[in-house]
């Protein structure tokens, strides 16, 4: 039956048809499950997916962007390649591309087919009987009444059978993936708001020291405090370009002195729809 039905998406995606969504678009702040986001601009996020928690160092799970950003306009942001080396540059490679009418008829067949328009905060942990330490793969979606729809699914793909919505959801970030490397090369993204997170301290083995005077436009504290107990302040117009632009050859490696002591800057632009220092 499962199958059956996997079948009947995919015959629906190759059969969906052309033409863009031609309403008047826009912005909004994405909002808890099940409530109302106000619209603010000329795009708004219609789809995000992220992979959240999992076995990694605490600096590289405060500064994951999501995986993949989708506007109402058919613009695609995604986590571009990264060199393989360490340490590695601090600012995620986020790069976009633009969709066609038919790639976003597709994707809205795979919203559907989850099931996303008619779940509120659904959460799906049934792979912890498989494996431990896993990351969680979030899909958030925002319909047309700016009413957010979540799935949370716990080490997605890792079970051999697998209920239909999560079977979907393997097709969706595969379908999301491809294009990324299929058509036209990405371009850099660059958004108008940067999130900030300071971590006092850190100690890395001294072939990758490089420690830098604090000349940023704001002291390492106080702040607004974030789960787990770390600064955390979203940076935005000239303020943003400032940060940005201090950052932007910096690594995972690199410390900043400042007359209270040594800190670790975490920093990356803000998607349309994230609301910015969430305790994650």
């Amino acid at each position: 039956m499962k199958r059956t039905f996997i079948a009947i998406v995919l015959l629906s995606l190759l059969a969906a048809a052309c033409g863009a969504d031609d309403g008047a678009e826009t912005t909004v702040t994405t909002q808890p499950p099940g409530t109302t986001a106000a619209p603010d601009g000329p795009a708004r996020m219609l789809l995000m997916v992220s992979n959240e928690g999992g076995f990694v160092p605490l600096e590289i799970a405060l500064n994951q962007a999501p995986s993949y950003t989708l506007l109402t306009d058919g613009t695609l942001i995604f986590q571009g390649p990264v060199p393989a080396i360490f340490p590695g540059p601090l600012l995620p490679n986020l790069q976009q591309v633009k969709l066609t009418a038919d790639q976003m008829d597709d994707i809205r067949v795979l919203i559907d087919a989850i099931g996303l328009p008619n779940m509120d905060d659904y959460v799906n942990d049934d792979a912890n009987n498989f494996v431990a330490d896993a990351g969680t793969t979030v899909a958030t979606y925002l319909d047309d009444a700016g009413v957010t729809h979540r799935m949370s699914v716990y080490a997605l793909g890792i079970q051999p059978e697998m209920p239909d919505e999560l079977a979907n959801l393997v097709l969706l970030t595969e379908k999301l993936d491809s294009f990324t490397y299929e058509g036209p090369a990405g371009e850099p993204y660059v958004s108008d708001r940067f999130i900030v997170r300071v971590l006092e301290g850190g100690s890395f083995d001294p072939q990758f020291e490089d420690v830098r005077p604090w000349e940023f436009g704001f002291e390492p504290g106080p702040v607004p405090i974030q789960m787990p107990d770390i600064p955390c302040r979203v940076l935005e117009g000239e303020a943003a370009t400032s940060a940005r632009a201090m950052l932007g050859d910096a690594s995972q490696a690199t410390q900043w002195e400042h007359a209270s002591g040594t800190f670790t800057v975490l920093a990356r632009d803000l998607m349309p729809g994230e609301s910015g220092c969430d305790p994650r």
